[in-house]
């Protein structure tokens, strides 16, 4: 008898699963939607700000009843951001807007939602793959896993993008399971979807889905499979549609790739050390080493060749991408549903063992004592998480840049040394601005090959047509000492807080 025969016994009753399963959402849900009206300051806030002026602007330009300057202004900000992926998430935002108003933090409930609806699916794989028991495990983990609580009540295409990979991944392992027609289409089709709302989702699924059909074996007749290969056209149709959009007719997709490949990375050792702490705080050590274990404790080919698959193209995915494995967390989103998979053979193991073995404990107590454990492991992660949100509170940021912005003036033309390439000010101050290079910019350059360019001469190309050099970063202040010398001796400094931590230098007015 496997561990899967055995594990459904571990939850006789039949209502005891899905009561389980309904705490765990409530639970999951509210922890997400605690503190919800915070400012987005909390996970990578130039992405999050970014994405907020462009629903900003989109819902705007439908607006008659606000000034003028204000409608183009933020319609302009949003125009002005370059294409990288289908602004699905704005848009749906944006048209949320039309019936709340513009509410900052809706965009906080979609993504939550989005991620629990990510676990519905992680569940549903585990009941393919006969593990419905362990799925309780593996659910607990994906939804409570600290850095995912966090990073999934984001206004960023990651949580949307993770959740559809769950939801593709099950798809392909129904089909591999079924290999009907209709299986082959949703399969293709919801791969397709989650490669559209974010590329890097092409990493676990072409490894997962490799993995699938190759546990078949014969690979000449895994080519010649006509399910196969509509699976494939299903998926990439749609993106490259949206490439030939981006790249041939609006010509700005292009510009993603930049700064993204760093192969002298992957001849440092450092990185490597670096990536495996990285993950592993992330996910937590001690869970990403069980998860690996579930690949050779897997019962069936097929998902052993799904785990294969997932964790051979999430090395993949490290190798293309290793400056931002190691300085954006969130590139490791889809890590989190793999250890959750990688989970469920061992805890199906385990949960088997628990339910069948004789001992001095009944059952039932054994049964209380796995899930009291269980319990016991998600109230330490919410607390974690909820002490995290209550000691970092944004709100007190506001007023200081909308006050910022009314110094400024919204009519001015600005460029800006900050530590988030303007877009607090931007977005809360109805400033637009370009943005001034910080060390960390200048670094990445060096990093990719490029020569500094000549002080003088960037600075009269960046400053042209501008009337105001802000700089509201004084840890940037004080380390370019170049710019600080030169706007201090050659421009006229106009308004300053240091304790509030920002400069203003009028490019119209010159020392001598």
């Amino acid at each position: 008898m496997t561990p899967s025969d055995q594990q459904p016994s571990f939850f006789p009753r039949r209502w005891a699963i899905p009561v389980v399963i309904g705490i765990l959402f409530v639970l999951a849900l509210g922890i997400r939607l605690f503190d919800l009206t915070d400012p987005p300051n909390d996970f990578y806030m130039v992405r999050q700000y970014r994405s907020a002026l462009i629903a900003r602007g989109m819902y705007y330009q439908t607006l008659t009843d606000v000034p003028d300057w204000k409608r183009e202004m933020a319609v302009a900000q949003w125009k002005s951001e370059a294409l990288i992926e289908p602004p699905l998430m704005e848009s749906l935002v944006a048209l949320t807007y039309r019936v709340t108003g513009e509410r900052l933090w809706i965009a906080r409930i979609y993504s939550s939602l989005f991620w629990l609806l990510g676990g519905v699916a992680l569940f549903l794989l585990a009941g393919e793959m006969n593990l419905r028991a362990a799925g309780v495990v593996a659910l607990a983990y994906y939804l409570f896993l600290p850095f995912g609580v966090i990073a999934s009540r984001t206004f960023l295409p990651d949580p949307l993008m993770t959740a559809l990979i769950v939801w593709a991944l099950w798809a392909l392992y129904r089909w591999e399971a079924r290999r009907t027609g209709s299986a082959a289409l949703l399969a293709g089709a919801l791969t397709g979807l989650a490669i559209l709302v974010k590329s890097v989702a092409v990493f676990p699924l072409l490894g997962a889905a490799a993995g699938l059909v190759l546990s078949r074996g014969a690979l000449k007749r895994i080519i010649l499979d006509k399910q196969v290969w509509a699976v494939a056209g299903l998926t990439a149709l749609p993106n490259v549609l949206f490439y030939i959009y981006g790249l041939f007719i609006l010509g700005t997709l292009g510009d993603q790739f930049a700064f993204r490949f760093f192969p002298d990375m992957l001849r440092d050792p450092g990185f490597y050390v670096s990536w495996v702490f990285t993950a592993g705080g992330l996910v937590g050590f001690e869970v990403l080493l069980i998860a690996l274990v579930g690949v050779l404790v897997a019962q069936r080919s097929a998902q052993r060749g799904l785990l294969i698959g997932l964790w051979i193209s999430y090395l993949i995915y490290g190798l293309a991408f290793p400056y931002h494995f190691i300085t954006h967390n969130y590139y490791h989103l889809p890590l989190i549903p793999i250890v959750a998979i990688g989970l469920l053979p061992i805890t199906g193991l385990v949960m088997g063992q628990l339910a069948a073995q004789k001992g001095p404990l009944p059952l039932g107590l054994r049964r209380a004592g796995f899930l009291g454990i269980l319990f016991f492991g998600i109230l330490i992660n919410l607390w974690e998480v909820r002490v995290t949100l209550v000691r970092e509170g944004y709100r007190h940021e506001i007023p200081f840049w909308q006050e910022l912005g009314q110094i400024i003036g919204h009519d001015k033309s600005v460029i800006e040394l900050s530590g988030d390439y303007g877009y607090r000010l931007a977005y809360w101050g109805w400033v637009n601005g370009a943005h001034w290079m910080t060390t960390a910019d200048v670094n990445l350059r060096q990093l990719a090959g490029q020569q500094q360019p000549d002080f003088a001469a960037a600075f009269a190309e960046q400053t042209a047509g501008k009337d105001l050099f802000v700089i509201t970063s004084p840890p940037e202040w004080q380390s370019q000492a170049d710019l600080r010398e030169y706007l201090t001796t050659h421009y006229q400094l106009i308004a300053m807080d240091e304790g509030d931590g920002y400069w203003i230098f009028d490019l119209h007015q010159r020392l001598h």
